[in-house]
């Protein structure tokens, strides 16, 4: 369960908290230009993070920047709740100058305030205990850590976090795009939600519990409802 991301000179926005503590799902409602996309857009790199895309240049570009401050690092922070452990993830992006693309300048995930792993620069560092270093290497500046290290099996925080950022569903539907017809599953829905029916077909394979979830939700909002 998201709790809170924190976003710094990322396009527009800057110094910008949200929290959503005890919320499974929240819907982002405002002007044009209020940032919703822009959240919504950080939320999908740390989504890209989670299903492997480490290159920064394929996460972040120069005209990210906010008002084209290239000075400052682009800042992002999440924090979830997840098996009643909070996980808190960090990475930061920077423009050094005559750099033509951007690199990480920080990295690090905890749960429950201790350190999995910290990066400085190039250098990652694996922990044991918040004391005790369990090993150091070096990483490419251009490439994300956390998709990289290699998970000890499914119970490893790095497993269980990587896993949730993966399937975080962000969703801006666009409903002249959802045909509900499906050629196939997935349990990765498009922002614009045109791949509906593959997602839905890929949940119920997948979660098939969750069948009942969703009808018995469907007949709270629409009586009328016949059948899925």
């Amino acid at each position: 369960m998201l709790q809170r991301i924190y976003l710094h000179n990322f396009r527009c926005l800057e110094n910008f908290e949200l929290t959503l503590k005890e919320m499974s799902s929240a819907l982002l409602i405002g002007k044009n230009g209020a940032g919703k996309s822009t959240i919504a857009s950080a939320l999908e790199v740390l989504q890209s993070i989670g299903r492997g895309i480490n290159r920064v240049g394929k996460l972040v570009q120069s005209k990210d920047f906010a008002h084209d401050r290239d000075d400052v690092p682009i800042h992002f922070e999440i924090e979830v709740l997840l098996d009643e452990k909070l996980y808190q993830y960090v990475i930061a992006f920077e423009l050094p100058e005559n750099f033509r693309e951007l690199r990480v300048f920080e990295e690090q995930l905890l749960v429950k305030g201790n350190p999995i792993y910290s990066r400085q620069e190039s250098q990652v560092t694996l922990h044991t205990s918040s004391r005790n270093t369990e090993a150091q290497f070096l990483v490419d500046w251009h490439l994300v850590a956390l998709p990289i290290i290699q998970e000890r099996s499914e119970t490893d925080p790095l497993h269980i976090f990587k896993t949730w950022l993966a399937r975080m569903i962000i969703v801006a539907p666009i409903p002249s795009l959802m045909t509900g017809e499906s050629n196939g599953e997935t349990l990765e829905p498009e922002r614009d939600g045109s791949n509906f029916g593959e997602w839905f077909s890929g949940l119920l394979s997948r979660y098939p519990a969750a069948y009942t979830q969703v009808d018995r939700y469907l007949r709270e909002v629409m009586p009328d409802i016949n059948d899925i």
